[in-house]
């Protein structure tokens, strides 16, 4: 049975799957963060059964639940450019995401690399306003 899902429990696994967290402040914050998800991670729950892999949605979050941490903000993707996924992401590898961000008029543009033994898996590019709610 898959149970549901909302953001504060997918916020909350992502948190529990942060190993490692560093970041770096000048004119842009450099971020990295270390993920292990385990099997029983929620989001491996029907995607897929028989082979699961982190859905591209997923590994988005993580790239925001890092910017978040980073600016101790709530914040909301408005954005998105030049998203290319080239491998898969299983349950229990280790994998790294690196984030620029860097504000940008009234947004804060995050550029990122997730990689899993030095392979690139996905880069991309998120932009986030503030959740002023």
């Amino acid at each position: 049975m898959i149970k549901e899902l909302n953001t504060d429990s997918i916020e909350q696994a992502l948190l529990e799957s942060l190993t490692e967290y560093t970041e770096n402040r000048g004119e842009d914050i450099f971020v990295n963060g270390t993920f292990v998800f385990q099997p029983d991670f929620p989001c491996f729950q029907g995607h897929f059964p028989d082979q699961p892999i982190l859905p591209g949605i997923i590994q988005m979050a993580a790239v925001r639940s890092l910017a978040i941490k980073a600016l101790n903000r709530q914040l909301v993707p408005i954005a998105t450019g030049r998203i290319k996924f080239r491998d898969f992401v299983q349950p229990k590898e280790q994998i790294s995401i690196n984030v620029n961000l860097k504000k940008h008029q009234m947004t804060w543009r995050a550029k990122f690399r997730i990689f899993h033994k030095n392979e690139t898996v996905t880069t991309g590019r998120i932009d986030f306003c503030e959740n002023t709610e």
